[in-house]
């Protein structure tokens, strides 16, 4: 998480319009939901993936590292899609089927076809997400939901919980190192020993430093919202035609 906040920082369009890239990437995500064309999915994918590459400087090592994790869950979502279970006999448009008492687990057309879809879906959808935090810091997403008026609670919240978890990571990191030091994850019992000491010390402290983060804003004249600004929110005339265009090439695969 910690080089994804690197990246959008980092970024060759870190002095564009944040508007700009949560708009284009927005546009793009609405165009993964409302598809169901496997063309428009691969669309999406290779130009998010190559700007994100190519014109945002994301390095590809690292890209496919990102994509691991998603990748992990889309995986196990599709084994229950592809591989299902009737008593016998077997359906008709099934292409492999194993026998098991009075049950047969079969893999069928139809959920050969649902679950490419829904890996295509899924894939360029999260490229999408991922153009969006590669290339815009999390504090402009904020004023971007602020100039939308979001409830402030809401943005607040999230600005709170985000600084946290890298509070909670550095902490972990540095218990972490000092549990290897005195030999702690040697066996399954000393793991299974020494995670739950890390992170029960680690929840103790971070209640503990959230109180003390929460009086320290205070004394500075926190009243409970986040002080935001952000340029003017309304596209241009230009901005819309451009995203309207790509919304109308991304759906003509639909059409036919």
């Amino acid at each position: 998480m910690r080089n994804i906040d690197q990246y959008a920082y980092s970024s060759r369009f870190k002095n564009h319009s944040c508007q700009w890239r949560i708009r284009f990437g927005g546009t793009a995500l609405l165009v993964c939901i409302c598809s169901q064309s496997l063309i428009s999915f691969a669309m999406i994918f290779a130009i998010m993936v190559s700007i994100t590459i190519f014109k945002a400087g994301i390095y590809w090592a690292d890209y496919i590292r990102f994509m691991i994790l998603p990748l992990c869950f889309l995986f196990l979502s599709v084994i229950g899609i592809i591989v299902n279970i009737s008593r016998l006999p077997s359906p008709p448009d099934n292409i492999f089927s194993y026998e098991v008492g009075a049950y047969c687990l079969f893999i069928s057309e139809n959920g050969l076809w649902l679950a490419c879809r829904l890996i295509c879906k899924s894939l360029s959808a999260v490229s999408c997400f991922y153009f969006i935090i590669l290339t815009t810091p999390f504090r402009e997403m904020l004023c971007f939901l602020h100039g939308l008026r979001c409830p402030p609670i809401l943005i607040t919240l999230a600005m709170l919980i985000y600084q946290f978890i890298f509070l909670l990571m550095e902490m972990a990191m540095i218990k972490m190192k000092s549990q290897l030091c005195r030999g702690a994850y040697r066996n399954i019992k000393g793991f299974v020993h020494s995670f739950a000491m890390l992170w029960g010390s680690v929840f103790i402290q971070s209640c503990i430093k959230s109180e003390w983060v929460y009086k320290s804003m205070q004394t500075r004249g926190y009243d409970g919202h986040l002080p935001l600004t952000l340029e003017n929110i309304r596209p241009n005339k230009k901005e819309i035609v451009y995203l309207f265009l790509f919304f109308l090439l991304m759906m003509i695969p639909n059409w036919f």
